[in-house]
């Protein structure tokens, strides 16, 4: 997982170093009468691509790990049977399809409570267990 993004800053410092030192470049494309405008264009919208990319990639993986830690922390709440996070999650379970499905929270698996809280807000379900872990 973060081999990915070292691999990522690798490449932009590597680019940044080519970038740094176009002149070789330019006078190539000027000798063999290239349309600079054209390909100075094409360099920014994929680099433009490139960026919007990274970006969706490294949300993506924020989203994972928090999902991955509200779900570690309900369970840890459920094998504990703590009152308040259990009933938080009765709660989403009301609220969600998948209600009839998971009856007994005690035989919830970290993916099935993935299930149930990936389209809550993480940050905010994280902050209410660790509340509630400290009380």
């Amino acid at each position: 997982m973060h081999k990915n993004v070292f691999n990522k800053i690798d490449e932009v410092i590597l680019s940044s170093d080519i970038e740094s030192d176009d002149s070789i470049f330019n006078a190539f494309i000027r000798e063999e009468n290239f349309d600079e405008l054209k390909i100075n264009n094409l360099s920014e919208k994929n680099y433009k691509k490139i960026l919007f990319l990274l970006k969706a990639t490294i949300n993506e993986e924020k989203d994972t790990r928090l999902l991955d830690k509200a779900s570690n922390l309900f369970k840890e709440a459920l094998n504990k049977n703590l009152d308040k996070p259990i009933s938080f999650l009765k709660d989403l379970l009301a609220t969600n399809k998948f209600s009839v499905q998971y009856r007994n929270l005690d035989k919830l698996s970290i993916e099935n409570i993935r299930d149930i809280i990936k389209d809550q807000n993480l940050i905010e379900l994280i902050e209410k267990l660790e509340e509630d872990e400290k009380s």
